[in-house]
């Protein structure tokens, strides 16, 4: 083999070498920024997981304190402040920036009355959900055939074929609401008119629905005067907590018997409207 063919295989042989050498050096980086990227994913999974279970200890905290601020009250009407919702209160624990609000809850409709409710009740809900619709300026469901769909709803004894028709086919709920958004479930509801509506209820457990007067809004107020309260009214309020991370916010929603000192409800999310 004479030398210029010697000296060509060799410099073939060099750039086969080097360009061995450059792909393993690419796959090397390429692994090694996957294993970072990898890491980083890790990392904030786990930040955010130990945030999220810091935050609901944090809550619950706040929650206590709260309850411990309720426990001094004998009832709604000693609510150092006169509207249905209190004032953003601010509080640290351990060393987290918490941001608490409570909603009366005898400021707002209990949907659980409509249960095996008579026609006077209903009466009362239908006048409630027409007297939105004028206010508001939105169109709603009627509100009588509305109070029996929502009755029939939550009654164990009946199962509307409507429901099982729709699309996507469903079943009555067959109980009470948990929940007032619930409602979006009922027949004839629509978003509009939830959004118009959700202001003014709630579901809490029992059949009573004491509405409060003095801090109710007008529109509460000229629907439900006159109505009887019934003895022994229960007491619900509503907190909501926003815990502070950096730029994070976690939020939990409480629905609390506040005349017996207990959570009935916990939701690691924002209340509803």
């Amino acid at each position: 083999m004479s030398y210029l063919a010697r000296s060509a295989m060799a410099h073939r042989q060099q750039g086969v070498a080097l360009l061995t050498a450059l792909l393993v050096v690419a796959l090397a980086v390429t692994a090694a920024v996957a294993m970072a990227m990898r890491s980083q994913v890790d990392i904030r999974r786990t930040s955010a997981v130990f945030e999220r279970d810091q935050s609901r200890h944090i809550a619950q905290g706040g929650e206590k304190m709260v309850l411990q601020f309720l426990e001094r009250i004998e009832g709604a009407d000693d609510l150092p402040w006169d509207t249905c919702r209190s004032p953003t209160m601010p509080f640290m624990v351990d060393e987290i920036r918490l941001q608490a609000t409570v909603d009366n809850m005898q400021c707002r409709y209990n949907l659980n009355a409509l249960a095996g409710a008579d026609e006077t009740e209903q009466g009362y809900f239908a006048r409630l959900v027409d007297e939105v619709g004028n206010e508001k300026g939105v169109v709603m469901p009627s509100g009588a055939q509305l109070a029996l769909a929502v009755s029939d709803w939550m009654d164990p004894e009946t199962d509307d074929p409507a429901y099982r028709t729709a699309d996507p086919a469903r079943v009555s709920g067959n109980r009470a609401m948990l929940v007032a958004s619930e409602l979006n479930s009922v027949l004839g509801m629509t978003s509009e008119a939830w959004q118009a509506l959700s202001p003014f209820v709630t579901a809490y457990p029992g059949q009573a629905s004491p509405i409060d007067l003095e801090r109710s809004p007008d529109l509460m107020k000229g629907v439900f005067t006159g109505r009887p309260s019934g003895d022994q009214a229960p007491w619900y309020m509503r907190l909501e907590l926003v815990a502070e991370f950096g730029q994070r916010r976690f939020y939990q929603c409480s629905l609390i018997d506040a005349a017996n000192g207990k959570v009935v409800l916990r939701e690691q999310t924002a209340c509803e409207p």
